[in-house]
Protein backbone atom coordinates (compact mmCIF):
# COMPACT_ATOMS: atom_id res chain seq x y z
CA UNK A 1 0.00 0.00 0.00
CA UNK A 2 1.42 3.23 -0.94
CA UNK A 3 0.96 7.01 0.68
CA UNK A 4 1.79 10.53 0.20
CA UNK A 5 1.61 12.68 3.03
CA UNK A 6 1.49 16.54 2.81
CA UNK A 7 1.72 19.35 5.42
CA UNK A 8 1.12 23.05 4.18
CA UNK A 9 1.41 26.06 6.48
CA UNK A 10 0.38 29.45 4.68
CA UNK A 11 -0.86 32.78 4.55
CA UNK A 12 -4.61 34.52 3.52
CA UNK A 13 -5.03 37.87 2.94
CA UNK A 14 -8.69 39.02 4.42
CA UNK A 15 -11.16 41.26 3.06
CA UNK A 16 -10.71 43.50 0.18
CA UNK A 17 -11.54 46.34 2.38
CA UNK A 18 -8.65 48.84 2.23
CA UNK A 19 -7.68 51.23 -0.74
CA UNK A 20 -4.55 53.39 -1.30
CA UNK A 21 -1.33 51.90 -0.24
CA UNK A 22 -2.03 49.69 2.60
CA UNK A 23 -0.78 46.69 3.95
CA UNK A 24 -3.84 43.93 3.59
CA UNK A 25 -4.38 42.03 7.00
CA UNK A 26 -3.45 38.56 7.02
CA UNK A 27 -4.72 35.62 8.61
CA UNK A 28 -3.28 32.18 8.15
CA UNK A 29 -4.06 28.11 7.59
CA UNK A 30 -2.39 24.92 8.44
CA UNK A 31 -3.35 21.28 6.61
CA UNK A 32 -2.97 18.13 6.43
CA UNK A 33 -3.60 16.09 3.25
CA UNK A 34 -2.92 12.06 3.53
CA UNK A 35 -3.71 9.94 0.48
CA UNK A 36 -3.97 6.19 0.24
CA UNK A 37 -3.49 3.99 -2.56
CA UNK A 38 -5.89 1.23 -0.83
CA UNK A 39 -5.82 -1.18 -4.16
CA UNK A 40 -4.17 -1.14 -7.57
CA UNK A 41 -7.64 0.51 -8.21
CA UNK A 42 -9.06 1.97 -5.21
CA UNK A 43 -7.36 5.42 -3.91
CA UNK A 44 -8.93 7.34 -0.38
CA UNK A 45 -7.45 10.66 0.93
CA UNK A 46 -8.07 12.30 4.13
CA UNK A 47 -8.03 16.26 4.66
CA UNK A 48 -8.36 18.62 7.48
CA UNK A 49 -7.70 22.17 7.35
CA UNK A 50 -7.71 24.99 10.10
CA UNK A 51 -8.31 28.62 9.67
CA UNK A 52 -7.40 30.82 12.58
CA UNK A 53 -9.52 33.14 14.27
CA UNK A 54 -6.46 35.54 14.67
CA UNK A 55 -5.74 38.22 12.71
CA UNK A 56 -1.64 38.68 11.65
CA UNK A 57 -0.99 36.00 13.84
CA UNK A 58 0.18 32.19 13.73
CA UNK A 59 -1.17 29.72 15.63
CA UNK A 60 2.53 27.88 16.78
CA UNK A 61 0.29 24.70 18.17
CA UNK A 62 -0.99 24.43 14.77
CA UNK A 63 2.83 23.64 14.09
CA UNK A 64 2.37 19.91 14.78
CA UNK A 65 2.72 17.63 11.99
CA UNK A 66 0.38 15.12 12.75
CA UNK A 67 -2.65 14.53 11.41
CA UNK A 68 -6.17 15.29 13.05
CA UNK A 69 -6.11 18.71 14.50
CA UNK A 70 -9.49 18.96 16.35
CA UNK A 71 -7.03 17.59 19.13
CA UNK A 72 -5.26 20.66 18.87
CA UNK A 73 -8.00 22.88 18.29
CA UNK A 74 -9.83 21.58 21.31
CA UNK A 75 -7.54 22.42 23.61
CA UNK A 76 -7.17 26.26 22.81
CA UNK A 77 -10.75 26.32 23.66
CA UNK A 78 -11.83 25.86 19.82
CA UNK A 79 -11.81 29.40 18.47
CA UNK A 80 -11.18 28.37 14.86
CA UNK A 81 -12.63 27.25 12.02
CA UNK A 82 -11.56 23.50 11.30
CA UNK A 83 -12.65 21.27 8.20
CA UNK A 84 -12.24 17.40 7.73
CA UNK A 85 -12.49 16.10 4.15
CA UNK A 86 -12.40 12.90 2.69
CA UNK A 87 -12.08 11.62 -1.28
CA UNK A 88 -12.23 8.18 -2.22
CA UNK A 89 -11.43 7.21 -6.38
CA UNK A 90 -12.19 4.02 -7.91
CA UNK A 91 -10.98 3.00 -11.46
CA UNK A 92 -13.14 0.44 -14.07
CA UNK A 93 -11.48 -1.23 -16.45
CA UNK A 94 -9.34 1.43 -17.19
CA UNK A 95 -11.81 3.18 -19.10
CA UNK A 96 -14.43 4.93 -16.16
CA UNK A 97 -13.27 6.62 -12.88
CA UNK A 98 -15.29 6.92 -10.00
CA UNK A 99 -14.77 10.00 -7.33
CA UNK A 100 -16.52 11.43 -4.23
CA UNK A 101 -15.45 14.01 -1.97
CA UNK A 102 -16.87 14.79 1.28
CA UNK A 103 -16.38 18.20 3.25
CA UNK A 104 -17.50 18.67 7.46
CA UNK A 105 -17.56 21.44 8.39
CA UNK A 106 -19.75 21.55 11.57
CA UNK A 107 -22.63 19.14 13.45
CA UNK A 108 -24.01 16.96 15.70
CA UNK A 109 -25.55 13.73 15.47
CA UNK A 110 -28.38 14.55 18.09
CA UNK A 111 -29.86 17.23 15.49
CA UNK A 112 -29.05 15.02 12.24
CA UNK A 113 -31.12 12.37 13.50
CA UNK A 114 -33.75 14.64 14.50
CA UNK A 115 -33.66 15.81 10.87
CA UNK A 116 -34.29 19.21 12.71
CA UNK A 117 -32.87 21.41 10.09
CA UNK A 118 -30.15 22.68 12.36
CA UNK A 119 -27.76 25.30 11.02
CA UNK A 120 -25.03 24.30 11.83
CA UNK A 121 -25.05 20.84 10.24
CA UNK A 122 -22.62 22.30 7.96
CA UNK A 123 -21.02 19.75 4.93
CA UNK A 124 -21.20 19.42 1.43
CA UNK A 125 -20.15 16.80 -1.01
CA UNK A 126 -19.27 15.71 -4.51
CA UNK A 127 -20.13 12.90 -6.80
CA UNK A 128 -18.90 12.43 -10.58
CA UNK A 129 -17.63 10.18 -13.56
CA UNK A 130 -15.06 10.30 -15.85
CA UNK A 131 -15.00 8.38 -19.25
CA UNK A 132 -12.15 7.81 -21.24
CA UNK A 133 -12.56 6.84 -25.09
CA UNK A 134 -15.91 6.83 -24.75
CA UNK A 135 -18.00 4.93 -27.61
CA UNK A 136 -14.67 3.49 -28.32
CA UNK A 137 -13.36 6.37 -30.25
CA UNK A 138 -9.99 7.50 -29.23
CA UNK A 139 -9.59 10.30 -27.20
CA UNK A 140 -13.41 11.44 -26.53
CA UNK A 141 -13.73 11.81 -22.71
CA UNK A 142 -16.17 12.99 -20.69
CA UNK A 143 -17.09 13.73 -17.55
CA UNK A 144 -20.46 13.91 -15.23
CA UNK A 145 -20.24 15.95 -12.03
CA UNK A 146 -22.74 16.98 -9.12
CA UNK A 147 -21.85 19.20 -6.06
CA UNK A 148 -24.24 20.28 -3.38
CA UNK A 149 -23.17 22.44 -0.55
CA UNK A 150 -25.35 23.13 2.83
CA UNK A 151 -26.40 26.75 4.32
CA UNK A 152 -23.42 28.26 6.16
CA UNK A 153 -20.53 25.99 5.38
CA UNK A 154 -17.43 27.37 5.30
CA UNK A 155 -18.57 30.13 7.39
CA UNK A 156 -17.26 30.98 11.15
CA UNK A 157 -19.27 32.74 13.88
CA UNK A 158 -15.26 34.65 14.21
CA UNK A 159 -15.20 37.65 11.21
CA UNK A 160 -12.11 36.66 9.83
CA UNK A 161 -12.43 32.69 10.05
CA UNK A 162 -14.20 31.76 6.86
CA UNK A 163 -12.99 29.19 4.55
CA UNK A 164 -11.37 32.12 2.21
CA UNK A 165 -8.52 34.35 0.70
CA UNK A 166 -9.48 37.79 -0.90
CA UNK A 167 -12.62 37.94 -0.66
CA UNK A 168 -12.65 34.59 -2.35
CA UNK A 169 -14.05 31.12 -1.53
CA UNK A 170 -11.46 28.54 -1.35
CA UNK A 171 -13.97 25.96 -2.00
CA UNK A 172 -16.60 27.19 -4.67
CA UNK A 173 -17.24 30.58 -6.31
CA UNK A 174 -20.80 30.44 -5.11
CA UNK A 175 -19.80 29.92 -1.15
CA UNK A 176 -22.25 27.39 0.09
CA UNK A 177 -26.18 26.67 -0.33
CA UNK A 178 -26.65 25.53 -3.36
CA UNK A 179 -26.48 22.60 -5.88
CA UNK A 180 -24.85 22.13 -9.50
CA UNK A 181 -24.26 19.91 -11.90
CA UNK A 182 -21.51 19.97 -14.52
CA UNK A 183 -21.36 18.06 -17.86
CA UNK A 184 -17.70 18.37 -19.80
CA UNK A 185 -16.64 16.46 -23.04
CA UNK A 186 -13.55 17.13 -24.72
CA UNK A 187 -12.02 15.16 -27.98
CA UNK A 188 -8.67 15.38 -29.20
CA UNK A 189 -8.37 14.86 -33.30
CA UNK A 190 -4.94 13.66 -34.47
CA UNK A 191 -2.13 15.62 -33.31
CA UNK A 192 -3.23 19.45 -33.57
CA UNK A 193 -6.97 19.67 -33.09
CA UNK A 194 -8.40 20.04 -29.09
CA UNK A 195 -11.92 20.63 -28.46
CA UNK A 196 -13.59 20.94 -25.21
CA UNK A 197 -17.38 21.15 -24.58
CA UNK A 198 -18.87 22.35 -21.05
CA UNK A 199 -21.94 23.13 -19.61
CA UNK A 200 -23.45 23.79 -15.86
CA UNK A 201 -26.74 24.54 -14.46
CA UNK A 202 -26.12 25.77 -10.34
CA UNK A 203 -29.19 26.57 -8.02
CA UNK A 204 -28.38 28.52 -4.81
CA UNK A 205 -30.53 30.37 -2.26
CA UNK A 206 -29.25 33.74 -1.97
CA UNK A 207 -29.12 36.11 0.77
CA UNK A 208 -30.99 39.50 0.62
CA UNK A 209 -30.27 42.42 2.18
CA UNK A 210 -29.31 42.02 6.01
CA UNK A 211 -30.65 38.45 5.78
CA UNK A 212 -27.89 35.92 5.97
CA UNK A 213 -29.75 32.05 4.57
CA UNK A 214 -26.21 31.07 4.44
CA UNK A 215 -24.61 31.70 0.80
CA UNK A 216 -22.44 34.41 1.77
CA UNK A 217 -19.26 32.44 3.63
CA UNK A 218 -17.63 36.08 4.54
CA UNK A 219 -20.60 37.09 6.67
CA UNK A 220 -20.52 35.89 10.59
CA UNK A 221 -22.63 32.80 11.01
CA UNK A 222 -24.12 34.16 14.17
CA UNK A 223 -25.82 36.63 11.95
CA UNK A 224 -28.04 33.67 10.30
CA UNK A 225 -31.58 34.11 10.24
CA UNK A 226 -32.84 30.73 11.80
CA UNK A 227 -31.07 27.95 14.16
CA UNK A 228 -33.64 25.34 12.99
CA UNK A 229 -35.46 24.63 9.63
CA UNK A 230 -32.60 25.11 7.62
CA UNK A 231 -32.66 23.52 4.16
CA UNK A 232 -30.61 23.81 1.07
CA UNK A 233 -31.50 26.70 -1.24
CA UNK A 234 -33.26 28.79 1.27
CA UNK A 235 -33.62 32.43 0.26
CA UNK A 236 -33.57 34.15 -3.00
CA UNK A 237 -33.72 31.48 -5.52
CA UNK A 238 -31.56 32.10 -8.11
CA UNK A 239 -30.81 29.59 -10.99
CA UNK A 240 -27.76 30.02 -13.29
CA UNK A 241 -26.55 28.28 -16.46
CA UNK A 242 -23.16 28.07 -18.41
CA UNK A 243 -22.61 26.94 -21.69
CA UNK A 244 -18.70 26.81 -22.68
CA UNK A 245 -16.41 25.86 -25.90
CA UNK A 246 -12.90 25.88 -26.19
CA UNK A 247 -10.69 24.73 -29.45
CA UNK A 248 -7.43 24.87 -29.45
CA UNK A 249 -5.03 24.22 -32.51
CA UNK A 250 -1.37 23.27 -31.82
CA UNK A 251 0.82 25.14 -34.01
CA UNK A 252 4.13 22.96 -32.82
CA UNK A 253 4.86 20.89 -29.92
CA UNK A 254 3.41 23.40 -27.32
CA UNK A 255 2.22 26.41 -28.95
CA UNK A 256 -0.95 26.87 -29.37
CA UNK A 257 -3.49 29.02 -31.01
CA UNK A 258 -7.00 29.26 -27.82
CA UNK A 259 -10.21 30.42 -29.26
CA UNK A 260 -12.94 30.15 -26.53
CA UNK A 261 -16.86 31.45 -26.25
CA UNK A 262 -19.25 31.27 -23.57
CA UNK A 263 -22.80 31.82 -22.37
CA UNK A 264 -24.50 32.50 -19.03
CA UNK A 265 -27.44 33.29 -18.10
CA UNK A 266 -28.89 33.85 -14.38
CA UNK A 267 -32.64 34.01 -13.43
CA UNK A 268 -33.49 35.06 -9.68
CA UNK A 269 -36.72 35.68 -7.96
CA UNK A 270 -35.67 39.02 -7.88
CA UNK A 271 -36.03 40.26 -11.47
CA UNK A 272 -33.73 42.84 -10.86
CA UNK A 273 -30.98 40.24 -11.11
CA UNK A 274 -31.99 38.80 -14.36
CA UNK A 275 -29.30 38.94 -16.89
CA UNK A 276 -27.52 37.15 -19.48
CA UNK A 277 -24.19 37.31 -21.26
CA UNK A 278 -21.61 35.70 -23.81
CA UNK A 279 -18.09 36.57 -24.41
CA UNK A 280 -16.00 35.36 -27.35
CA UNK A 281 -12.00 35.58 -27.27
CA UNK A 282 -8.96 33.83 -28.17
CA UNK A 283 -4.99 33.58 -27.45
CA UNK A 284 -1.42 32.38 -28.08
CA UNK A 285 -0.07 29.97 -25.64
CA UNK A 286 2.86 28.60 -25.45
CA UNK A 287 3.93 25.98 -22.60
CA UNK A 288 7.59 26.19 -22.27
CA UNK A 289 9.30 23.17 -20.35
CA UNK A 290 13.02 23.48 -18.94
CA UNK A 291 15.38 21.21 -16.50
CA UNK A 292 16.52 22.32 -13.60
CA UNK A 293 19.70 22.24 -14.33
CA UNK A 294 19.22 24.89 -17.24
CA UNK A 295 18.93 27.70 -14.65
Amino acid sequence: MKFHYQNIFGELLQERRMRGDHLLPKKYFAAHYLSLNILKNLYISLFETVVFARENQFELQYLNPVILYRTVEGSIGSPDNVLLGLDIKYNLWRKVSLYSQFILDEFKIGEIRAKSGWWANKYAFQVGIKSFDLLGISHLDAQVEYNVARPYTYSHNAGIAHYSHYSQSLAHPLGANFRESIVKVTYQQGWHWFFTLRALTMRTGEDQDTLNWGSNILLANDGRVQDYNNEILQGIKTDIGMLGFDLSYQIKHGLFLDVFYQYRKEESALTIRNQKSSYIGGGIRWNLRRRWNEF
